[in-house]
């Protein structure tokens, strides 16, 4: 009797295992590795997909295809009806977005599939693209590698040192619907090669709004996060600014160390945050004469000053556009609930009439082993 019941809970867990019925050799496989939407002229949806091509014979060892077509999912049955093979989407690694897409304010929607489907990875990197994406995705670099794992690796050392954001798919979606800040994108143009040029900043709808170039982008991350990654910056020294002259007065240094204290306060109908910041920096190049030595307190408060003056610099161009890429909102909501509950819904424009003051306090670790 036992040894029925042993053999009849074999035959159950063996029938409901998951095993490999659904398997896909890879000969039968397009692997879609990078996906590209956008809009023409005239608002038509156009789907790009980039694959690689595995056969010995082929000459190319990427295809490409362009769609016209209404939604993404749509998109696949055209693809599949141009392809060597059946197209899978679970190993896609960059989703490019047009910028003319991103002035639509509904174009979020169209990524419906991806969450919905669980085959389709979310880890992805989402880029905007300033520029057709007919010419990315025609763009075929002979000094680099496949343009998909030649962008995946750009973002990423980007990203490493701080110039952009690493968005990714489960990412954005989490930023669209977090109601106390707003998303922001890698923004790439292809030159003569594909740049990276900052970050490109929506707004709560998700339209494009503007940019940050790359060394505001270590300074909103220097806000949001603090130090990860190698962090550098270069600031002029305006009491030696001369009017001629190749060598400008300009001071380099990596960021150390670094923390970032956001306060919130409510009063008189608007917000007020205190943005408190303690960096530790080492200078890394001085192109002017300086006595370090006697006088790196008066060095650190030049620092300090300009740094100041570019954080709010940053900062109010973000309310300019109503953006709140750093999060405010989250500690808005925090800090002083009761305030924030009141305009969550509309909360840039809160933010936009915000006052925000910012401290910045330098210390000098290091110069360099050049006295």
């Amino acid at each position: 009797m036992r040894r029925r019941l042993i053999i009849m809970l074999l035959t159950i867990l063996i029938v409901f295992l998951s095993g490999c019925y659904d398997r896909m050799d890879l000969e039968d496989a397009t692997l879609t590795l990078m996906i590209g939407l956008d809009v023409d002229d005239k608002d038509n949806l156009i789907v790009y997909m980039s694959s690689p091509v595995f056969s010995k014979e082929a000459k190319e060892k990427s295809e490409e295809f362009a769609v016209k077509t209404k939604t993404l999912r749509q998109s696949r049955s055209r693809f599949d009806s141009m392809v060597t093979a059946l197209t899978v989407a679970g190993k896609v690694q960059v989703i490019l977005l047009g910028k003319r897409l991103l002035q639509h304010p509904d174009w979020f929607s169209l990524l419906d599939v991806m969450f919905r489907d669980a085959k389709f990875t979310v880890n992805a990197s989402v880029v905007a693209i300033d520029g057709k994406l007919s010419e990315v995705f025609t763009f075929h670099p002979k000094d680099k590698p496949r343009l998909s794992l030649h962008l995946t690796k750009l973002i990423d050392t980007a990203h490493e040192r701080n110039i952009t954001v690493k968005t990714s798919v489960q990412e954005l979606h989490r930023q669209m619907y977090e109601k106390g800040m707003t998303p922001s994108l890698t923004l790439m143009k292809k030159e003569k090669q594909m740049e990276i040029k900052g970050t490109a900043l929506l707004t709560e709808k998700g339209t494009y709004a503007t940019m940050v170039r790359l060394k505001e982008n270590v300074l909103l991350e220097l806000v949001q996060r603090g130090v990860k990654g190698e962090m550098s910056l270069t600031i002029p020294i305006r009491e030696k600014e001369k009017k001629q002259g190749l060598v400008k007065p300009r001071l380099s240094f990596f960021v150390k160390k670094a923390s970032t204290k956001i306060k919130p306060t409510y009063d008189g109908n608007r917000f007020h945050f205190d943005v408190k910041m303690k960096i530790n920096v080492a200078i890394s190049e001085r192109l002017f004469s300086f006595d370090v030595k006697n006088e790196h307190k008066r060095l650190e408060k030049i620092i300090s000053d300009e740094m100041k003056k570019e954080i709010e610099s940053l900062l109010k161009k973000c309310q300019k556009h109503k953006v709140d890429p750093v999060g405010f909102g989250i500690y808005a909501r925090a800090y002083q609930y009761e305030a924030y509950k009141q305009v969550e819904n509309d909360w840039t424009k809160a933010f936009s009439q915000a006052d925000i003051k910012v401290s910045v306090e330098t210390i000098i670790k290091g110069n360099g082993i050049v006295k």
